[in-house]
């Protein structure tokens, strides 16, 4: 055997210590990353002990309560996470059908993740024989459409019928503070048509509150309310995650809302060879996303 073959600098691991690790770190915790790859704590702990020693490098900090990265810990969690992309997308390409199939993808737009452009290339990579026909609108017209056979499938809010609920998030006041010393003013609201839910719940809110209101903007897309907030010409609820860097959440004054979720619904008229992929893949797609969130956050 080659001498080249016995470098030091080769990473000699598998893949299942790279997924007990990354689950130790979105997870926070051995114990719940054990329940999500399906193993022991004390495996988990092994593995990475192992790959710690391969390394010659500590990756993580253990407490009693907490488990935060090491700046080693850092630099290779990023490395482990795109080796572990790849490595599913390739066990994706080589099982997917081989017949050129049309996946008709609906986006209730306002639960439209801000890197769907990523999440699409990612797919398309993985999923060659996969064309994409995707629509951005309203929940109840996009889960209409479903039904009627012009999608495969939709993801939209809870309300829909029987779909599987992918993950939940906060719902938020956002938009221009309210003047000091005018917390009863006539509070101007910035919404989706109806049937929009957030729409109601908007109006319930500030009515059980006893709060004057009135709808100064009433817009189409979730881009022209973003827009109308970004403008100081109304307020609105919205999906944390639609909220953008540059729109203020307002929390003290107004009232508690509840959370949301996001749901995947199919159409159960036919079963899509991708349709599944698809969704499965949008999940993994948020859980990294969150977790680069976080440990931006953190750091």
């Amino acid at each position: 055997m080659s001498k080249s073959n016995d470098s030091n600098f080769k990473l000699e691991t598998d893949l299942l210590a790279l997924r007990s690790l990354i689950a130790v770190i979105d997870e926070g915790g051995f114990s719940a990353a054990a329940r999500r790859v399906h193993r022991t704590q004390s495996a988990v702990s092994l593995q990475i002990a192992k790959l710690e020693e391969r390394l010659g490098a500590r990756l993580l900090e253990r407490t009693s309560r907490s488990v935060s990265l090491t700046p080693a810990g850092e630099t290779f969690a990023s490395y482990a996470r795109r080796i572990l992309e790849l490595a599913d997308e390739s066990m994706l390409a080589v099982t997917a059908p081989e017949e050129t199939t049309l996946l008709r993808v609906g986006f209730a737009d306002y639960l439209a993740p801000l890197h769907l452009h990523t999440l699409l290339a990612r797919f398309r990579r993985a999923h060659p024989n996969c064309d994409l026909s995707l629509m951005l609108g309203l929940g109840a017209p996009l889960l209409k459409a479903l039904r009627e056979g012009d999608l495969d499938v939709v993801f939209a809010g809870p309300g829909g019928g029987n779909g599987t609920v992918l993950w939940e998030e906060p719902l938020v006041w956002t938009g221009p503070p309210t003047p000091k010393g005018k917390t009863n003013s006539l509070r101007e609201l910035a919404v989706l048509p109806a049937p929009c839910v957030y729409r109601q719940l908007a109006f319930d809110a500030l009515a059980k509150a006893e709060t004057p209101w009135k709808v100064s903007i009433e817009a189409n897309s979730v881009q022209a309310i973003q827009s109308a907030i970004r403008a100081g010409l109304g307020i609105s609820i919205l999906p944390l995650s639609a909220v953008q860097e540059d729109m203020p959440i307002l929390k003290d004054e107004f009232p508690e809302l509840p959370k949301t979720s996001v749901v995947s619904y199919l159409d159960t008229n036919q079963s899509h060879p991708y349709a599944q992929r698809f969704i499965d893949y949008l999940v993994a797609s948020i859980e990294e996303s969150n977790a680069n969130q976080m440990m931006a956050a953190a750091g």
